[in-house]
């Protein structure tokens, strides 16, 4: 039963840091990165949103990429860094 939970919380830990990069050709775009990185990278957005903290105030931006093989790329922009990327399928 032990083995079972330990095999459990390694998958679910792994699966949590794969959503921390994102391959583009041959380069990755991690967790940490700069904008600048990320628009060197990934181009212009396709969409920009502003993140708002919980009082409202100005925290960021969320970029929206749709690529060509049909996943959305949602690359969350945080005091001039990568805080969070999320690869979608439609």
């Amino acid at each position: 039963m032990r083995r079972y939970l330990v095999i459990l919380l390694l998958s679910l830990s792994l699966a949590a840091h794969a959503g921390s990069t994102l391959r583009i050709g041959s380069e990755v775009l991690t967790v940490g990165d700069s904008a600048v990185r990320a628009m060197q990278l990934l181009g212009k957005p396709d969409y920009k949103e502003p993140v708002e903290s919980d009082f409202g105030g100005y925290q960021g931006e969320r970029w929206q990429y749709q690529r060509d093989d049909g996943h959305i790329v949602i690359v969350t922009i945080i005091a001039g860094k990568v805080a969070d990327i999320q690869d979608r399928t439609r």
